[in-house]
């Protein structure tokens, strides 16, 4: 795994902005916020109108942009200007739940995380590594799995894998190469 990201700021609004949107979409749009404002200090004396206007593409722009404006005057605040390197004070920043932590503590700092979202839960479910009810239930059931030296690049894996051969729609088992094998025992 990669060492700690060289601009975690830019990371965690990268997360923020990824809620419920394309990694592509989030890519297009990112280069003209951070042409703007590319630091917590800069994004803070922002308009929240102004971010929502670069980040619309996105979708959820007015509730992303105000996250990203909170969040920014909260790491002036009380972190100094840096991106916390804990669960609980990354949780409690604006836009930040538990899944964006855990992408922020593993590649953001190369600590061993595994996040899990809704694509990871769904196929743990269905390839039987997992009957967790909700993601956290399934995070803890992939942590005991598997050595903690594996989770960063585990979650990158299956998300790339389930992109390619395990859709959430459209899915047919006999085709992916995990789902067939499973399904002949």
């Amino acid at each position: 795994m990669p060492g700690p990201h060289p601009r975690p700021y830019q990371l965690l609004v990268s997360v923020v902005l990824s809620a419920q949107c394309t990694d592509q979409r989030v890519a297009a749009v990112r280069p003209a916020l951070f042409a703007r404002a590319a630091t917590p200090a800069a994004m803070a004396k922002l308009r929240v109108s102004e971010i929502e206007r670069i980040i619309r593409p996105l979708g959820l722009s007015e509730r992303k942009a105000q996250a990203i404006s909170k969040l920014s005057r909260l790491l002036l605040e009380r972190h100094g200007g840096k991106v916390p390197r804990s669960y609980g004070e990354l949780e409690a920043l604006p836009g930040v739940g538990h899944k964006s932590a855990g992408i922020m503590m593993s590649q953001g700092f190369g600590f061993d995380a595994f996040p899990v979202d809704t694509h990871i839960h769904r196929l743990a479910a269905r390839w039987g590594l997992s009957s967790g009810r909700n993601v956290r239930q399934t995070e803890r059931d992939l942590m005991g799995l598997y050595p903690s030296s594996a989770w960063n690049r585990l979650h990158l894996q299956i998300i790339t894998f389930g992109r390619e051969h395990c859709p959430a729609r459209g899915h047919e088992a006999s085709r992916c190469p995990i789902c067939s094998w499973a399904a002949r025992g």
